[in-house]
């Protein structure tokens, strides 16, 4: 996509800011004189709020708040500023992301040169030197034909030390030489199950191409152990972005016994500014590492549970991506005559998801291509027609084609349409890729998003960090505009979909937080929440729809507590 990681390089910048964060709350706060758009029932807009102790005591006018105050009150003059509600990131990999960038990433990078210059400065590195490998993330598929880069353009840098990439969807990876030599991988190597290994279709040798967590996984596996110590370095990192972007809330959309251990840690420590709702991955191996068994992590979820950590969830991958081809479709790749690939029979799928919502567990399903989001929706309408309506506030994510057949049943099921909205944009993605393998037609269906609405169903917004970049500001230009909010790609994606405003600032607010279980404790302004509150540079209702991309948070309220602030 054209804006992932967008403001990567910004956000070293953005970090430094934290050091004048203020890490203690006042016991009580008014805001007043401002633009405050609560985004309570009503919509109300108000002018000054009240907090004491971290929850909302007030919401109002001026006199009325001022009216409500002691000696003890600190009085923050907003000076017309517009306040919202923080938002809620509703799918990112914080840790996995995280320790990307502990790495060798190469996310934004736009050429081959840049990208075998940054590999060749990673050789120098400690992490390098002292694994003997070198790891990495963020490869752009787009850049190659077919999303199908080569071996020798690692083997260019190193033919000695081992390579691995990930490419920026996580779905898909590119190794050199040795490390297919050191993974043993061949000739003679089969596909793994629901994986591809990309051969060279006149030698049938690998040609470094990865598709899929179980064909990256016979090079994962032979990686250098992930320690604690980055696990946390990268949980920190993401949480320091979060915080800079407004997010005090965030769905972790995949995570194993190491990353509960992280999570867990943290909060002891008293330093998890974020409340994370964490979904254990269910049915196999896929981007983490020292997967000890789902069965055994998901009877013990309750071991990590904290104030601020809801491990209530488990996460699906019914399919894999469209540039790899692995995306399940309804009508044919054009080039290959592939349907794409399903996890799961129907009935293995009928099964768990009505298991997990018998037992009162969320479900989170990853489905890009439309033969995969029918599949889960039989499976969500299985599971109320054997259990009776719950209230487990199920979603789906991604979403990249739905048939127009299925786009009442998100509303008629009550399962929540999580969008990664940045990816709505005419990208190289779309161009080199999407257009090829499936034609014109049905990349103009792509990301229905007002469709979804405008049928009743409820739209909430995620990232998928670090495939996408983290702040939900670009996000919600992408949504209303359907264009490059960089201005790197001109023309619009199927402008029909474009969504108001208002209701993608709910999907970031109210409707992501009532998703996580959180929509009586936050994602709105209102009396008895949580102070969980964001001040931005500029108002986005007085400011063009192209700009809001490019406003800053400048500070970011959890719980009445300042965790980020640029003064």
């Amino acid at each position: 996509m054209v804006i992932k990681n967008k403001l990567i390089q910004q956000t070293v910048l953005l970090l430094a800011v934290l050091s004048v964060t203020d890490l203690f709350a006042e016991s009580s706060k008014a805001y007043i004189n401002g633009s405050i758009h609560t985004f309570d029932e009503n919509l109300t807009v108000a002018d000054s709020i009240l907090v004491k102790d971290g929850i909302i005591q007030r919401v109002g006018s001026q006199a009325d708040v001022l009216d409500n105050t002691d000696e003890s009150t600190e009085i923050i003059n907003l000076q017309g500023r517009m306040m919202m509600p923080s938002f809620h990131d509703a799918h990112a990999h914080p840790i996995w992301n995280g320790t990307d960038f502990f790495l060798c990433s190469v996310f934004d990078l736009m050429s081959v040169n840049e990208i075998q210059e940054r590999i060749k400065a990673c050789l120098e590195e400690d992490h390098v030197k002292t694994s003997g490998w070198v790891i990495g993330a963020g490869l752009n598929p787009a850049l190659f034909p077919a999303a199908n880069p080569n071996k020798s353009l690692f083997d260019e840098v190193s033919k000695d030390i081992p390579i691995y990439i990930e490419m920026s969807d996580g779905h898909n990876a590119l190794v050199n030489t040795k490390a297919l030599e050191l993974a043993g991988i061949n000739k003679e190597t089969k596909d793994p199950f629901k994986g591809i290994i990309e051969r060279d279709p006149v030698t049938g040798e690998p040609s470094g191409t990865l598709r899929e967590p179980s064909a990256m996984n016979l090079v994962a596996d032979v990686l250098p152990t992930e320690t604690p110590e980055l696990r946390l370095n990268g949980l920190l990192y993401a949480q320091s972005l979060a915080s800079s972007f407004g997010i005090t809330s965030m769905i972790d959309a995949a995570v194993n016994e190491a990353y509960l251990i992280s999570f867990r840690e943290l909060a002891e420590r008293g330093e998890l500014n974020l409340r994370v709702t964490a979904c254990i991955e269910y049915g196999r191996q896929h981007y983490v590492q020292e997967f000890s068994g789902f069965e055994d992590i998901y009877k013990r979820r309750s071991e990590f549970e904290h104030a601020r950590i809801n491990s209530n969830c488990v996460k699906i991958f019914i399919d894999g991506v469209l540039e790899g081809q692995t995306g399940a479709i309804l009508e044919p790749y054009l080039d290959s005559g592939s349907y794409g690939q399903l996890y799961f029979t129907q009935d293995e799928l009928n099964n768990a998801i009505a298991s997990f919502d018998a037992n009162g567990t969320q479900v989170m399903t990853h489905a890009i291509g439309d033969r995969a989001v029918r599949s889960v929706l039989d499976a969500y309408q299985h599971a109320i027609e054997t259990n009776g309506i719950s209230n487990n506030k199920h979603h789906i994510s991604h979403l990249q084609l739905i048939h127009e057949d299925d786009i009442p049943r998100f509303s008629e099921l009550n399962i929540s349409a999580n969008f990664q909205a940045a990816w709505a944009l005419p990208d190289e993605w779309i161009t080199e890729i999407n257009i090829p393998e499936l034609g014109i037609e049905r990349v103009n269906r792509m990301y229905p998003i007002r469709s979804i609405h405008d049928a009743g169903g409820t739209i909430v917004g995620g990232s998928d960090w670090a495939v996408t970049t983290m702040n939900p500001l670009i996000a919600i230009e992408t949504a209303v505009t359907r264009q490059d909010p960089s201005n790197r790609v001109e023309g619009t994606l199927n402008e029909k979909e474009r969504m108001d405003l208002t209701e993608m600032l709910k999907a970031y607010t109210i409707n992501a937080a009532e998703v996580m279980h959180q929509g009586d404790l936050t994602g709105s302004i209102e009396v008895g929440k949580f102070a969980d509150l964001i001040i931005l540079e500029r108002n986005l209702y007085e400011i063009p729809l192209m700009e809001v991309g490019e406003v800053r948070v400048i500070e970011t309220v959890l719980e009445g507590t300042t965790v980020f602030r640029i003064d």
